[in-house]
């Protein structure tokens, strides 16, 4: 019911301060999350004045906005979280998860999720395929690689971030989607049905006429370090004397495995990053594996696509003589996630640390520069290690010149 402005009057002060107490455990829980046993800080001034602020904001628009359905306290909320990180300008990493979206990404860390089984990545402005997961009900349908995303049942992608538009093709297992593409100029329609996806994280291929491995690792899972090593002895079984580690298009995920995955091919000790925190404190993060490949050849394949974790062990790498890193310059994705859950089950994934290479520079912004500089042409896209076993040397060096070069680098000291 609408409130006359009396009662408006009565109610405002008490309106403020709940929203007062509400948002003073918002910003607070931070701190209690990241150090139970240390006493959270009381905000300051200026964070009182800001929250103030936005009490009378709120206020204004719940008394006052003319369309009364329009008010979802949750909504505005949730809006106003993402408002403040998005100002924070760690795009693509710092961000806000609503409780669904905090479950499907959780999934997807596991490896397994439920959706169609397409690997999506926006190219300027451009939702395009980067590869389906074979066998999947994408892949079954007929999309490819380089298709461009159109539509989610019926409804334009077009300005809308990445992980958005995954949450429209992601559905309850069972449920349909229709999804309309890009090819060639010529739209098509595809009518899937959602089903539960297992996204093995590593698979492999010898390159033919070498003795070089074709490594793709697409993301760092739960268990994708178990992977990796499983894969790297079954390719050693089967010939193959050095390795091309492709970390092309990987988004990147639990830091955990990117550190173990070096302890794979660095001296116990070496350093495989460098943390900052937010008070400028730096502390090096070493290798303690078994370092059973530190002496196997190695290449390492990157593009703009590689973010993250994936950046982490391309520097590591680098940083320390191990390997070149051939392809394009990274993402630039140079903070370190801590996951803070919100007493509704949402989550805010917060840059609490900046990381820097072995040898002390920083990546936020700016990426990894590779050693060898190759770029795809517009169109191409970076070949999976199914379709490398299937082509001639002369066929991947046509079209996937970045993997070739790497073939090259190794092929002569294997």
């Amino acid at each position: 019911m609408w409130k006359t402005s009396s009662t408006r009057k009565k109610r405002g002060p008490l309106i403020r301060a709940l929203l007062l107490a509400a948002l003073l455990v918002a910003v607070a829980f931070g701190a209690y999350e990241y150090g139970k046993s240390q006493s959270p800080a009381g905000l300051s001034g200026p964070d009182q004045r800001s929250l103030r602020l936005y009490a009378e904001a709120l206020d204004a628009v719940r008394d006052g906005y003319v369309d009364r359905e329009a008010i979802d306290p949750k909504k505005q909320t949730y809006a106003a979280i993402e408002g403040m990180l998005n100002s924070l300008g760690d795009d693509g990493h710092t961000r806000f998860l609503t409780p669904e979206e905090r479950r499907e990404n959780q999934q997807g860390l596991s490896g397994n999720y439920v959706g169609i089984g397409v690997q999506l990545q926006d190219r300027e402005g451009r939702v395009v395929v980067i590869a389906p997961i074979e066998g999947s009900p994408a892949d079954r349908a007929g999309i490819e690689t380089g298709d461009v995303l159109v539509a989610v049942n019926g409804r334009s992608v077009s300005g809308q971030e990445l992980d958005r538009i995954a949450d429209r093709v992601r559905g309850p297992e069972g449920t349909r989607v229709k999804i309309t593409v890009l090819r060639d100029g010529e739209e098509k329609t595809f009518y899937l049905e959602r089903a539960e996806i297992e996204s093995p994280a590593v698979s492999w291929a010898m390159v033919p006429g070498t003795e070089v491995a074709h490594v793709r690792l697409a993301s760092f899972s739960d268990d994708s370090a178990r992977e990796l090593r499983a894969a790297l002895e079954e390719a050693r079984l089967d010939g193959a004397r050095g390795f091309v580690l492709d970390l092309r298009n990987n988004p990147g995920g639990r830091l955990e495995q990117a550190v173990e995955m070096a302890g794979f091919f660095l001296e116990p000790g070496s350093v495989v990053y460098i943390r900052r925190d937010a008070s400028g404190e730096r502390k090096a993060v070493r290798a303690d594996g078994e370092a059973e490949l530190s002496e196997v050849p190695l290449a390492v394949l990157v593009n703009g696509g590689s973010a993250s974790s994936a950046e982490i062990l391309a520097g590591a790498l680098r940083d320390n003589g191990r390997a070149r890193v051939i392809g394009q310059r990274t993402f630039g994705t140079g903070t370190v996630l801590s996951e803070f859950v919100l007493s509704d089950g949402s989550a805010i994934l917060l840059g609490v640390a900046e990381w820097l290479t072995p040898d002390g520079d920083f990546i936020r912004n700016t990426g990894i520069t590779p050693d060898i500089r190759v770029e795809l042409e517009k169109g191409e896209e970076p070949l999976s290690p199914s379709q490398t076993e299937r082509l001639s040397r002369e066929e991947i060096s046509r079209r996937d010149p970045q993997l070739w070069r790497a073939v090259r680098e190794l092929d002569g000291g294997v």
